[in-house]
């Protein structure tokens, strides 16, 4: 019967240690390389935020990029980057899609060859 104990036990200390390995957490994500990536990811990021950086998001942030407007889409990551209920995870998305709609801005700005 001891022995059975010993097994189960050092089963479950094995179980507990692999499923522990496997959790890794959503903020050590690497940033998002194209900007609808990173529109995605900061919609779900902001699924829990105010609700006034939910509204700017959907009506400026969405909107501008869906129909290039980058001023209004960055103006927008600005406000919602100003937001203080945001934590830092979301800070940083704001940031790297801020970051990504100025390289969209500047790339649509070279003349077509």
């Amino acid at each position: 019967m001891k022995g059975i104990t010993r097994i189960l036990s050092v089963l479950a200390v094995v179980l507990l240690a692999w499923g522990a390995a496997g959790c890794k957490k959503q903020a050590s994500a690497q940033a998002p390389k194209r900007l609808e990536d990173g529109v995605l990811q900061l919609q779900a990021a902001l699924a829990k935020a105010s609700p006034e950086a939910q509204r700017s998001f959907y009506n400026e942030v969405d909107y501008g990029i869906r129909y290039d407007n980058y001023p209004q889409a960055l103006a927008a990551l600005g406000r919602i980057a100003a937001d203080p209920s945001l934590n830092t995870h979301q800070k940083k998305l704001v940031n790297d899609v801020a970051e990504l709609v100025k390289a969209r801005m500047q790339g649509q700005a070279k003349p077509a060859p």
